[in-house]
């Protein structure tokens, strides 16, 4: 079966894909009423050639999204899911002592619209952290003033939350970097395990943030693996998605998911950084007694990486 992957030039051409493929990644994102391009041409074409295409894919479609292709049938594949991002960590046994140094840790490879974002907003609050927080990126204010401009109304109002005039851009053009080497996560887990477990949140960047249909890959199990809290900067619905279909559950002792329904891209994320703000001005002690009333649902979620249930979990939904 062919694989189409990013950047899916072979939908450009239709008519010389085969009635049966496989589509990999993350597709670039869905908009707010859930159209996908590349989707889009292949519907196009497909209906008016009155055929059908058989699509494998490694991420759960809903029935919001497939009532927009009738003519792709678009069917989910565990297996694919697993070989795609849920191996790389099967082998990964024992990670480094759980004590908290420090508040947050995050870390941005490409530089998606999102992690521009997310990299920007930390570092206005104070939280990003060079020893545990990376941005493999540069940019610049006009960079971060477009993409605010083109996500929201009110853009001077949220410009607040992302920019300093006196010190972001130097932090913007600026690059720290951990020295990973892209998807092998096999082996950049124990570069970052150390990162992880003396932060007290992972805040996971999330392919695509500012898509409007949960996409999920290997990013939070790095928390999970290492017994850590998460939460991600992800699209709309995403912690709900992960809890429904993988059946990972959410830390909702002590965080409260309110966020996670917020559509707008920028809206969340506001919304998360002023959730968690209580947090930041805890003592190193504190945030251990919060984990520790989250302790049994790390475990669980530990367990049922290690255990492979998620697997069958997503059984139920391969169709």
């Amino acid at each position: 079966m062919k694989n189409i992957d990013w950047p899916y030039a072979d939908v450009d051409h239709p008519e010389t894909i085969d009635s049966e493929f496989r589509l990999n990644d993350h597709l670039s994102g869905f908009d707010h009423n859930y159209n996908n391009v590349f989707l889009s041409k292949l519907q196009n074409y497909a209906s008016a050639t009155d055929t059908r295409y058989k699509i494998e894919y490694h991420g759960i479609i809903d029935v919001r999204i497939k009532q927009l292709y009738p003519n792709l049938d678009i069917w989910f594949n565990p297996k694919f899911q697993e070989q795609s991002n849920f191996k790389y960590f099967h082998n990964y046994h024992e990670h480094p002592y759980v004590n908290y140094n420090h508040f947050i840790c995050s870390f941005n490879g490409s530089p998606h619209v999102s992690r521009k974002l997310l990299v920007s907003i930390l570092h206005r609050f104070d939280w990003f952290s060079s020893e545990t927080c990376s941005k493999n990126f540069s940019y610049t204010t006009n960079i971060v003033d477009g993409h605010i401009e083109e996500l929201i109304n009110n853009s001077s109002f949220y410009r607040k939350f992302f920019i300093s005039d006196t010190k972001s851009e130097e932090f913007f053009t600026s690059i720290n970097s951990f020295g990973l080497e892209q998807y092998d996560h096999s082996r950049n887990i124990y570069n970052l395990e150390n990162k992880l477990t003396s932060s007290f949140l992972h805040i996971v960047s999330e392919t695509l943030a500012t898509s409007y249909y949960p996409f999920v890959t290997e990013k939070f199990l790095y928390s999970v693996v290492t017994r850590g809290l998460f939460l991600a900067y992800a699209q709309p619905g995403w912690h709900s998605h992960l809890e429904k279909y993988y059946g990972f559950k959410k830390y909702d002792r002590i965080f409260d998911y309110r966020f996670d329904s917020i559509k707008n891209p920028i809206e969340r994320l506001v919304e998360l950084m002023s959730m968690i703000s209580k947090f930041s001005i805890l003592s190193s002690d504190d945030w251990r007694d919060l984990y520790e009333i989250e302790s049994e649902t790390i475990e669980y979620n530990y367990d049922w990486y290690f255990s492979k249930q998620y697997i069958r979990h997503l059984e139920q939904f391969s169709s």
